[in-house]
């Protein structure tokens, strides 16, 4: 095996540091000589960077790359990584502008926006809900009548579910849709350049269970890294609230990595972290819902790691620097569930006054905890907002005759420890 030490790499993320912590570190831990382009002025004092590259807010995609393009340049960088949603279309431009072989940015672009992934997964008979593509608000009810009642209204270039909201009543669709076409129209969170054509889906609801799959892709071969199941308990807003590992189902993670196999290969990915939604319809099979060629941030990853003895990070810097046989070798040594891992999305609504670990931190099952919100912010949680106070990673002994609900169970005990305090906005 090649060193990667000393090898020099552009890490392109123009938010999303706090809860990436673990996939920077291990970039560290490889070491990786590392050159930062980012929004985040904090991000100078931190060492693991070799250089920062300040960036201004609000850049188009096309801009942004061509800062990556600069700095790869500038650094004698081989390669750019990120692994922020929001940044993949860029950092593909940037690679394959500076000759990364391996590069597929026309797979960036589709997983960027979900009306080219839905015409994806069609073209390649890919399992994916029923739909309707939208560019305004007064949408025909007619093209909308045959995905039935509930359906789901979402933004095609959102994120962490962010304007999707499950609908029971038609008359309730434009003004979700007012919200979407805001969304895209503000920029905020980099979802939107500019207002595309089609900014918005209608789509059938699948009423089963959700899953999140995250893996690798080695030359051009999917790995498994993990499928954590989904508890999603406030509809008709999809706020996450517990992702859960292992999941517990040699079945279900062999459908899945099938599935994730045929994706890898319609979109001719050699080197790629791969993410996807899937959502149970009512004849048991599951569904795509969205993919994406980067891994799931927060907790997962670190989650990956500790159950399953798999670094989705690491197998991918590997593979991305031409190591492949042994990214190969050490993905085929997965574990089937070692421990049980649980990440709780904290959501309030008032004016944080205090949130960070506390007394949790003491609890050997505490793992970590990324408060989002700090002292001062006003949050809120869905319909007046969908911002997260912060995140709570838990592990535990992994019983399979007590799964999910044991390690589930640790996480709301670990939770009621936190020193978080949050003032009712009608006392602010």
């Amino acid at each position: 095996m090649t060193s990667l030490v000393d090898r020099h790499v552009v890490l392109a993320m123009r938010t999303g540091l706090q809860i990436r912590y673990d996939h920077v570190d291990t970039m560290f831990r490889l070491g990786l000589t590392i050159h930062l382009v980012t929004e985040d002025k904090a991000a100078r004092e931190d060492p693991r960077y070799a250089t920062v590259r300040l960036i201004g807010t609000g850049l188009s995609t096309d801009a942004f790359a061509d800062h990556v393009v600069a700095a790869l340049r500038e650094t004698g960088s081989e390669l750019a990584v990120t692994f922020q949603e929001t940044d993949i279309v860029a950092v593909g431009l940037a690679n394959a502008a500076h000759g990364v072989a391996w590069s597929r940015p026309e797979a960036d672009a589709t997983a960027r926006d979900k009306t080219l992934q839905r015409a994806h997964l069609a073209a390649h008979g890919l399992p994916s809900p029923a739909f309707v593509e939208v560019g305004d608000r007064d949408v025909d009810p007619a093209l909308v009548a045959p995905l039935g009642l509930p359906c789901i209204v979402k933004p095609s270039r959102g994120a962490s579910s962010t304007h999707v909201e499950l609908v029971r009543d038609p008359a309730r669709i434009p003004e979700v849709l007012d919200g979407i076409a805001a969304l895209a129209a503000s920029g905020d969170g980099n979802f939107y350049d500019s207002v595309p054509e089609k900014w918005a889906l209608v789509e059938e609801y699948l009423p089963g269970r959700e899953v999140t799959c995250d893996g690798v892709v080695v030359d051009g071969r999917f790995h498994l890294g993990g499928v954590n199941t989904k508890q999603l308990p406030h509809p008709p807003w999809f706020e996450e609230d517990l992702y859960v590992l292992p999941h517990g189902d040699p079945a279900v993670e062999a459908e899945i990595t099938a599935v994730m196999e045929d994706l890898a290969r319609s979109l001719d990915v050699r080197v790629a972290l791969l993410n996807a939604e899937f959502r149970q319809a009512a004849d048991g099979g599951y569904r795509i819902v969205e993919f994406s060629t980067r891994i799931s941030g927060g907790h997962v990853y670190r989650h990956v790691r500790d159950v399953h003895a798999v670094d989705l990070v690491e197998l991918f810097l590997l593979a991305a620097f031409g190591e492949a046989a042994t990214a190969t070798a050490l993905a085929e040594q997965r574990h089937p569930g070692r421990l049980a891992t649980c990440i709780k999305f904290v959501y309030r609504d008032g004016v944080v006054e205090e949130n960070w670990a506390g007394d949790a931190r003491y609890s050997p099952s505490f793992r970590e905890y990324y408060a989002l919100a700090k002292r001062g912010d006003t949050v809120r949680s869905a319909p007046h907002g969908f911002d997260i106070c912060g995140l709570l990673s838990v592990w535990g002994p992994y019983d399979p005759e007590n799964h999910p609900a044991g390690i589930q169970h640790i996480a709301d005990e670990v939770l009621s420890q936190l020193h978080l305090e949050v003032r009712p906005l009608d006392q602010a």
